[in-house]
């Protein structure tokens, strides 16, 4: 039955215990899809009541696991408890942990995951760091992913400089986390670890803040999954289209999609950063496309043609890879 929700736990390093809820039967031949959420986020963004893509990809035949990372959702360490939630146990332990996992319970089948927002440049890093994991990965979708923050207005960038950065720093050296909740940033209030790693890439160099590794440099060597890049048209702030194509080019040479999730041009409303996941039209929209590109991606004999690595000065000219004219596909 689709609708079961299944609570599993995986056990990770550093005294990781995550929640994981399966969705769909053990497939034969559907794809095999993790669901990863973002920062200031847990699993029910892939949840929400009676509808959200969780439950779609469950009745189009996928056998779906959406994860929460420790500190967020019900996995272990919880946020707040007496073991810090550090960006290095969300990168080396628990994202190898559920692949792993995935890759135990699932032998002879090859994985996709879904990423949303900070989620799919930590999933990045994880396979940077790992590049062993890349092997049982089939493809990847990205909602409103990116890494650098440079895309939008003079309003835009000083909101998230000041709110997401500056005043969310401060609440969290007070209160020993970031209140995401009560400043309205997001569904879930996140470590400062975490925010303190994130705002530094997001604003620089991708390297680690510990030790110092250059995923930049690693990410050279690497043939990275096949990719569905999707940014809504409102996300000014978080996902910028801009920045999502940045983060594209970022990866290096790979069979890419870059779609931009347009009212009038394919979708039946305007799309920000959440609500491309939450709003129950996306399900008409753009879950379908994402079914199809899982489906397609998943035969054995599917070839694409490749784009090329551009500097992001080259951005804005890109040839980004598109097909079909009616589907909800943009470039602007």
């Amino acid at each position: 039955m689709t609708g079961v929700i299944e609570p599993i736990r995986v056990a990770s390093d550093n005294g990781g215990q995550l929640q994981l809820q399966r969705l769909g039967a053990a497939p034969t031949s559907g794809p095999v899809v993790l669901l990863l959420h973002g920062a200031m986020s847990d699993s029910r963004v892939f949840l929400p009541a009676e509808h959200g893509l969780a439950r779609y990809l469950a009745e189009q035949g996928c056998c779906v696991y959406v994860a929460d990372l420790r500190g967020h959702g019900d996995s272990q360490p919880a946020l707040g408890g007496p073991q810090p939630i550090r960006m290095s146990d969300l990168l080396q332990a628990d994202i190898p942990a559920l692949l792993e996992w995935l890759r135990s319970e699932h032998p002879d089948q090859r994985l996709f995951v879904v990423s949303h927002g900070w989620g799919g440049v930590w999933l990045a890093a994880a396979l940077i760091r790992k590049p062993q994991l890349l092997a049982s990965i089939c493809g990847l979708v990205q909602l409103g992913v990116r890494r650098r923050a440079l895309a939008g207005g003079r309003f835009t960038r000083f909101a998230r400089r000041c709110i997401w950065g500056a005043l969310a720093s401060v609440a969290g050296r007070f209160k020993g986390r970031i209140p995401a909740c009560s400043m309205g940033l997001g569904s879930h209030d996140e470590s400062v670890d975490v925010h303190t790693v994130c705002l530094a890439w997001e604003r620089g160099e991708w390297r680690d803040l510990e030790d110092g590794f250059d995923y930049a440099s690693a990410l050279k060597s690497l043939a990275w999954p096949h990719s569905l890049y999707l940014a809504g048209d409102r996300d000014r702030v978080l996902g910028h289209m801009q920045d999502v194509r940045r983060f594209a080019h970022e990866l290096g040479r790979h069979d890419a999609q870059v779609i931009l999730l347009e009212k009038g041009r394919g979708c039946s409303r305007h799309y920000g950063h959440t609500d491309l996941l939450t709003h129950p039209q996306a399900e008409q929209d753009h879950f379908p496309l994402i079914a199809d590109w899982l489906a397609q991606r998943q035969q054995p004999t599917h070839t694409q043609e490749l784009f090329p690595r551009c500097s992001a000065a080259d951005v804005e000219g890109a040839a980004y890879i598109t097909s079909e004219e009616d589907r909800p596909c943009t470039e602007s």
